[in-house]
């Protein structure tokens, strides 16, 4: 297998072996499985390029996603259940935002078309830019049709400026395109190109067209002039066009987060009252909860258990008539919304806009397939991403329905996958990584309480100006602080039980009680229980314990990497810290500095440094993991005896108190 498919198996999933390495959870709960937490590791030690590298091996849309992702992996975090969970998302964009304004991690790869395989991808959304770019990792030539006049598909085309500028997008795709990805816009195929053409000219063809046409209601009056559809609405506003006169009382029909860009984006054009119309009660809105936030800082009401009845107007829209919903879902959970159809009553307003959801437009399509069934959906096979005609997969909302952007990323990485399989390419689907457990309640107890960071962002009565971007970016302080609450899920304690004599040092040392103990000595090491302190590392008399999370090869080869020349110092420093404790020495930041082991501060001066400082917290405060700084001063005193005993000054190793920091205050 070539080194670029390697690197797309690592790039959908890393593969899991049974219940052996379990992943975080945030890691599991992605759609695309990115490795969260090594991401958050960079940025607390404030290395943003080395953050988004982490980033780019699973998606090519970091600065998208970093901004529009629903954060599922957020839902999982297991910091949740001491306090709030990380603010994954937000740091995701942390590193993206960092790695550009240092001018770092934006020159894409070259993969060489090696298979001399081509595949036309019909659609320039989340999902064919995904397929596209796996597909050029694994020496594939894709080449992507795009009916709009510039690329990205709904990203452009349905999400507003002030949520995702398009400088942003137009940065993602372009890196996307310097790996050779062919991107041909304006060219709709079924009229500029014909479907069957493309099937005679490429090895393979993957439809990604997502939902291009809106839905509209059956009621009476759909048809007056001033009742628009969301997707030309919203197509008109992001290509600049002029908007339609929308009055001075605007009404959006529907709940989900269509919806809320139509409602926050006509309020942005009219200046003047929003109402939203929808079938679910408050709590069953399928729109996220941050997003219907926004929407009523915004001024915008939300009108919930209301279906429409009619449109009310001879000649214009005079305002819509609402029945009471009294229910939207069935006994089994199925749309089937049920009325009171007496409970009528009127919302006055000047335009109706209609935003109940999307479907596909496969007029495109010939009469030889893929086969598409009474419902106008293409018949699908969800494993293998293949339709009913040979050569020709499907990806994204297409198949999958509507939902959020990290979905339709997932769906075109896996056909990427199917199609290259098609084509002989070896490589196969990956396994979805198996998460770990909860946090016990007795360790999350012991685990020191920090207030999420938010994602700042400009204030109502200002942005409904405009439509600037709402958020304005993390700054690197704060960044640090709220990756520093991460509790590194996974990446604690393994032992080896070649090396392991069964002393149960380390079941004695532990202050979260990871180790256990069995009749045979040491049971193991629960991945759940383990907060990743380091202390049973230092003091295992075997080296039979090391740390996922920068483990003791990894630590050494730092300390040899920072030595410049044949000497210097060298200061081991907290990644819970923006400030240095010797700001002209040579730095390893670590979770903590209590991790540091005799034979590693020892190897400091085996490399070649003279001095050594330990950044250590005062003695009042136990910093983020249980006796660290405890830890640090008797690793410090021991190194010192052993320095002394061959002869040298122990002053070379010297503590000092890092300051007392914000984050540690809150």
């Amino acid at each position: 297998m070539s080194n670029g498919q390697r690197k797309i198996e690592r790039s959908f999933s890393r593969p899991v072996s049974g219940d052996k390495l379990k992943r975080p959870p945030c890691e599991a709960a992605c759609p695309i499985h990115t490795d969260a937490q090594r991401y958050i590791q960079f940025v607390a030690e404030g290395k943003p390029a080395e953050a988004l590298a982490v980033v780019r091996e699973t998606n090519p849309l970091p600065q998208v996603i970093g901004r529009i992702c629903p954060h599922p992996c957020e839902d999982a975090c297991r910091r949740g259940q001491v306090d709030e969970p990380i603010a994954i998302c937000s740091l995701k964009r942390v590193a993206s935002d960092g790695a550009k304004a240092a001018g770092l991690g934006y020159r894409p790869p070259r993969p060489e078309f090696t298979t001399g395989k081509k595949v036309a991808i019909v659609g320039s959304g989340p999902s064919g830019l995904g397929a596209a770019h796996d597909l050029a990792l694994m020496g594939v030539k894709p080449v992507v049709f795009e009916r709009q006049p510039e690329a990205g598909g709904f990203l452009r085309t349905g999400i507003l400026s002030y949520r995702l500028p398009k400088n942003i997008l137009d940065e993602d795709i372009d890196y996307i395109r310097g790996m050779g990805v062919e991107i041909r816009t304006g060219v709709g195929v079924g009229e500029d190109v014909q479907f069957d053409s493309l099937a005679r000219e490429f090895d393979a063809v993957l439809i990604a067209a997502g939902l291009s046409d809106s839905r509209t209601l059956p009621v009476p009056g759909v048809d007056l002039p001033q009742v628009l559809l969301a997707v030309p609405f919203l197509e008109a506003v992001n290509a600049g066009r002029a908007a339609p006169d929308l009055g001075k009382e605007i009404i959006v029909i529907g709940g989900g987060n269509v919806a809320i860009d139509v409602a926050r984006s006509a309020r942005r054009l009219s200046g003047g009252k929003l109402t939203m119309v929808c079938l679910e009660a408050d709590y069953e809105m399928p729109a996220h909860s941050w997003e219907i936030e926004d929407a009523k800082s915004e001024g915008i009401e939300i009108i919930c258990s209301h279906g429409p009845n009619a449109i009310i107007g001879d000649d214009r829209v005079e305002g819509l008539e609402v029945k009471k919903c009294e229910s939207v879902f069935d006994e089994r959970g199925r749309f089937a919304p049920r009325f009171c159809e007496t409970d009528l009553s009127v919302v006055p307003g000047d335009t109706v806009i209609i935003a109940i959801g999307q479907m596909s437009n496969l007029s495109f399509l010939p009469n030889n397939g893929p086969e598409v069934n009474e419902n106008g959906i293409l018949v699908f096979d969800r494993k293998q991403m293949t339709t009913t005609r040979s050569g020709v997969f499907a990806s994204g909302e297409v198949v999958t329905g509507p939902g959020a952007a990290v979905n339709a990323l997932a769906s075109g990485k896996r056909a990427a996958i199917a199609v290259a399989r098609h084509l002989g390419v070896d490589v196969d689907f990956p396994h979805d990584p198996v998460a770990i457990g909860e946090v016990p309640a007795d360790v999350a107890a012991k685990v020191k309480p920090a207030p999420r960071r938010k994602m700042p962002a400009r204030p109502a009565g200002e942005r409904i100006q405009d439509f600037v971007e709402v958020e304005t970016g993390m700054p690197e302080a704060e960044a640090r602080c709220e990756a520093s609450r991460c509790l590194l899920c996974a990446a604690g304690a393994r032992y080896s039980e070649l090396k392991c004599i069964a002393c149960l040092t380390c079941v004695r040392v532990c202050p979260y009680g990871a180790p256990w103990p069995d009749r045979d000595g040491l049971g193991g090491i629960s991945p759940e229980r383990c907060q990743v302190c380091g202390i049973c590392f230092t003091q295992c008399p075997t080296k039979a314990i090391d740390i996922t999370a920068k483990p003791e090869d990894q630590i050494a080869a730092e300390i040899e990497a920072t030595l410049a020349g044949g000497g210097g110092e060298l200061e081991f420093g907290c990644w819970y810290s923006q400030s240095r404790v010797a700001p002209e020495a040579a730095t390893v930041i670590l979770p903590c500095t209590g991790r540091l082991s005799v034979r590693l501060l020892l190897h400091a001066f085996a490399t070649g440094f003279e001095k050594v400082y330990l950044a250590v917290c005062s003695e009042s405060d136990d910093g983020h993991f249980i006796h660290g700084h405890r830890q640090a001063r008797a690793a410090v005193a021991e190194a010192q005896r052993l320095i002394e005993d061959a002869g040298l000054d122990p002053g070379a190793i010297e503590i000092r108190i890092e300051p007392e920091l914000k984050c540690k205050k809150e």
